[in-house]
């Protein structure tokens, strides 16, 4: 390091040379943003990139470590009159290049500096990562090689004409969706069965490879339009990983429209992909390549709309645009705009002048930061509410509620954080206008406070499964082989009560009965010759005859016993109608995997000629016998919501399975709480809403292998309409009720009150 001598000493600082010069490695684009001229700097070793002013760029050019401050004013003044700069402004703009890593310095002690720069940017990153929990992403290696070679495979996918083509594919598939909606929708799954836990495997294997995908498409438009991409790495978005792809050297192309393409590129991989997956799910039977190509759709198809390409988000559709308006750092600038006004408007601030905002439409840039804000919130909300719902099922909501309140850090505390270090710059405080931040103050608390206590409607959602109003349900009561199921007994038939409806045969129950009564002919044999000796017998031998008569009459008394039973389970072989009524089917078996050498076993219902010669086991639901012209809603309601659940509340219902001849209109029946079962638990999940058939409440399977809710609920019953077009017995949906209004208050009281448990 030189020395300093004593002339030097005397020099004012201003004018001594500054030993800091521009880095050399740098590189430099000239480009046009809204009819000016900026300069594109990149960092190669950063992989970071910057947007300076013509100004800017000059005096970056002039830093080489000979020219003082005064020299490098002189000629700035030189090369752009009128404008002038003070020796300050200058310090503060090199002292932003030097944090930037853009400038070198010969002086001693730059490194404990620049290792303290390192480290609070490093910090600022683990901050941000922690409060988006949901997209997480780590650095990975420099695909250069990778991409290369692929763009030479695949330059064509990016050329006009495949462009034209690729956009006919997508709206063909888009036209057979919506000129078939109605076939569309009966060929989709319930959200149940699609989102269930067998399923997550295969989604997450396509959501990554989908978005795998999308980032190769990134990279290697940029390298078809001349860009570089040094950086591909891992990211956990909505916890499944996939890969990222840094193209932010887009910023040096100087043509916006390539710029934009390269933002879109992602999105157009995957739309093409859809379309593609589209045909073939469409025309292919199910299966596991059908389902595939449906996941695919989903999460191509809803990942663009929601998030990649809305401009709200930091996503694909966000630098298309900032790339098309030619104003980088959009949401910063927005957000700044933003503080600005509010700062002037409720604190009484005058904002400084910066030529780095946009000078023309600020309500419109305000505007957009409050959207941006609310949209996150709406999404994160979504999202934390779909994996909450995911979660609850299999005991893991806690995992739900962590992922929130990491989540809603980001959201909350931030921008309270962001607020304390806006005051408490010096002197900022002192500028306030204290009349001005009162009224403000008060105005939002009473915009708080009203907001919170306006009653809204409040509603318990619960899930439910229809029923007849009057049934009786027909259960076997002796195992037995299916011998017969007489002629017209069948679903919709009706029968009188005593009708035969089955016939069963037990063959080790026909031989008990034989052996009982040859057991009973013996015991009856041996108890007359008894008889007969006791009547010959002298006193001596009687006595003893007596006895042996007495424990004869007593086994015979047994066996008679016995064999009643035998011969009532025999009649039970025959099932018959408990009551006169309708045929009602029980829900239907899935058709299980046959081995060789194992017995018979039925699927579909016991009802069905098919299951003649299989085993029916005691228990099994044979059928059931009522009126199902008269249905109602039988609705699950949780613990936490049934004191609120009262007779004669407005119910709303939705069926998931509708036949409706609009399948695009949703449909609710209104009917009312006739019934509450308060106090009397569910005690075994309905089939066809337990989660472990792909349902949506909760259950597990107790120690005897029956399933049971995880969490406690009660029966609430409510009469449906008589729509024989539309409602049948076993329908599934959603049950709305309507209970009395509530406050924002009132709701985030309860919501605590139900998670949190505050007993000591």
């Amino acid at each position: 390091m030189p020395s300093t001598t004593l002339a030097d000493s005397l020099v004012s600082s201003s004018s001594r040379p500054l030993p800091i010069r521009a880095r050399p490695d740098l590189e430099a684009r000239k480009q046009r943003y809204q009819g000016r001229i900026y300069w594109v700097v990149k960092d190669p070793v950063g992989l970071q990139y910057f947007r300076f002013e013509e100004e800017e760029f000059a005096i970056l050019q002039m830093l080489d470590g000979q020219a003082s401050l005064d020299e490098i004013a002189e000629r700035f003044e030189a090369e752009f009159p009128p404008q002038t700069i003070r020796t300050e402004e200058l310090q503060q703009f090199i002292g932003m290049l030097h944090r930037s890593g853009l400038v070198i310095t010969s002086s001693g002690g730059q490194g404990v500096q620049l290792k303290k720069i390192r480290d609070e940017k490093v910090g600022k990153q683990r901050i941000a990562s922690l409060s988006n929990i949901l997209a997480i992403r780590f650095k990975g290696i420099d695909p250069d090689r990778i991409l290369n070679v692929l763009h030479s495979y695949f330059w064509w996918f990016w050329t006009k004409q495949m462009l034209v083509l690729n956009l006919l594919l997508i709206t063909s598939a888009a036209l057979l969706i919506l000129v078939q909606f109605d076939v569309f929708q009966s060929k989709l799954p319930s959200f149940e069965a699609f989102f269930s836990a067998q399923n997550w495997l295969l989604m997450a294997a396509v959501l990554a490879c989908t978005k795998i995908l999308h980032e190769f498409g990134h990279g290697l438009s940029c390298k078809y339009f001349g860009g570089e991409c040094h950086e591909i790495g891992v990211m956990f978005l909505v916890l499944t990983p996939c890969l990222y792809c840094n193209v932010s050297d887009s910023w040096m192309l100087p043509n916006r429209w390539h710029r934009a393409a390269i933002g879109a590129a992602g999105m157009y991989v995957e739309l093409v992909l859809a379309s593609i997956c589209t045909f073939i799910w469409w025309f292919s039977e199910p299966g596991l390549l059908n389902y595939i190509c449906l996941n695919v759709m989903f999460v191509s198809s809803v990942s663009t709309i929601l998030f990649n390409a809305n401009p709200l988000l930091r996503y694909d559709g966000y630098y298309i645009l900032s790339d098309i308006i030619e104003i980088p750092n959009l949401r910063q600038k927005a957000t700044s705009i933003l503080s600005r006004k509010l700062g002037q408007w409720c604190l009484g601030i005058e904002p400084p002048d910066d030529p780095f905002l946009p000078q023309r439409n600020q309500a419109f840039f305000a505007l957009y930061s409050v959207a941006a804000a609310l949209y996150r919130w709406v999404v994160l909300l979504s999202i934390l509410y779909f994996l909450n719902k995911i979660f609850e099922p299999y005991g893991l909501k806690i995992l739900g509620q962590a992922i929130a309140l990491m989540s809603i850090y980001g959201l909350v505390v931030m921008p309270i954080w962001k607020l304390y270090k806006y005051f408490k710059v010096p002197g900022r405080l002192g500028k306030v206008k204290r009349w001005r931040l009162a009224v403000s103050t008060a105005v939002v608390i009473v915009a708080i406070v009203g907001v919170m206590s306006i009653p809204l409607p409040a509603y318990v959602y619960s899930d439910l499964v229809v029923q007849p109003l009057d049934f009786e349900s027909v259960m076997v009561r002796v195992d037995g082989v299916l011998e017969e199921v007489p002629e017209g007994i069948e679903p919709g038939a009706h029968v009188e009560k005593g009708q035969v409806l089955a016939k069963l045969s037990n063959l080790e129950l026909e031989v008990a009965v034989l052996e009982l009564e040859g057991q009973l002919e013996m015991s009856k044999a041996r108890l007359n010759s008894l008889r007969t000796l006791r009547s010959v017998a002298n006193s001596k031998d009687r006595q003893g005859l007596e006895s042996e008569i007495s424990s004869t009459a007593k086994r015979i008394d047994t066996i008679q016993s016995q064999l009643e039973l035998q011969h009532e389970n025999l009649d039970r072989l025959t099932i018959r109608a408990p009551r006169s009524g309708v045929i009602i089917p029980p829900e239907l078996v899935p058709e299980p995997k046959q081995t060789e050498g194992q017995l018979k076993t039925w699927w579909g219902t016991p009802l069905d000629k098919r299951n003649i010669g299989a085993t029916l086991e005691t228990g099994t639901k044979f059928c059931s016998i009522g009126d199902p012209s008269v249905l109602e809603a039988r609705m699950l309601i949780e613990q936490d919501f049934s004191s609120e659940v009262t007779v004669g509340q407005t119910v709303y219902v939705l069926l998931n399975q509708s036949t409706a001849d609009n399948l695009m209109k949703i449909e609710y029946y209104t009917s009312q709480i006739r019934d509450v079962e308060k106090g009397k638990e569910v005690p075994v999940a309905p089939s066809r809403l337990s989660s472990l058939n792909g349902g949506p409440l909760p259950a597990q399977m107790d120690a005897q292998g029956v399933p049971r809710p995880l969490t406690p609920h009660y029966f609430a019953y409510a009469l449906l309409p008589q729509d024989q077009d539309r409602l049948r017995v076993g329908l599934v949906g959603m049950a709305k009720i309507a209970i009395p209004d509530r406050t924002l208050w009132e709701r985030l009281y309860r919501y605590a009150a139900r998670t949190f448990n505050f007993d000591l």
